[in-house]
């Protein structure tokens, strides 16, 4: 399989899942906080057609932020601080190389504060990704349920 056939069914699987949730099919959700999906870039920022993908998501209707992976601490912190004072309710990671690797720790950094997680895509994690998943164990920012 080619890397953009990987990259393309990867993608469709987040579109998939992203339009299953109820608050995105029928508008605003009745709940407290919204969604927002964070795109995590690699190296250089070169991840092919990830920023697109981010925009285009946003222009559907869900909030969409495109970071470089370095960015990581700072939006983690900046998610923590939304979720906890209820502007934000569903989170969603999509990083690319070095930003798959950093979106594997994003949500582990969240999991440790209590925030939880709906989904973690990591498209070919680079650099020392063993580092990134051993804190702390991958079950404390699994997708929630409801």
């Amino acid at each position: 399989m080619s890397a953009f056939r990987g990259v393309a069914s990867i993608v469709a699987l987040v579109i998939c899942a992203l339009l299953a949730w109820p608050e995105h099919s029928y508008g605003a959700s009745k709940s407290r906080g919204g969604s927002h999906l964070y795109v995590l870039l690699g190296l250089g920022n070169n991840s092919p057609g990830l920023s697109d993908f981010g925009s285009r998501i946003g222009r559907r209707g869900i909030p969409t932020s495109v970071h470089n992976h370095g960015e990581v601490h700072t939006v983690a912190q900046q998610a923590i601080e939304q979720y906890k004072s209820g502007r934000l309710r569903t989170i969603m990671i999509v990083g690319h190389s070095l930003g798959g690797s950093a979106a594997s720790w994003m949500a582990a950094e969240l999991g440790q504060a209590g925030v939880p997680v709906q989904l973690v895509v990591m498209l070919r994690p680079g650099g020392r990704v063993g580092d990134f998943l051993q804190r702390p164990p991958v079950g404390e920012y699994s997708p929630r349920q409801g």
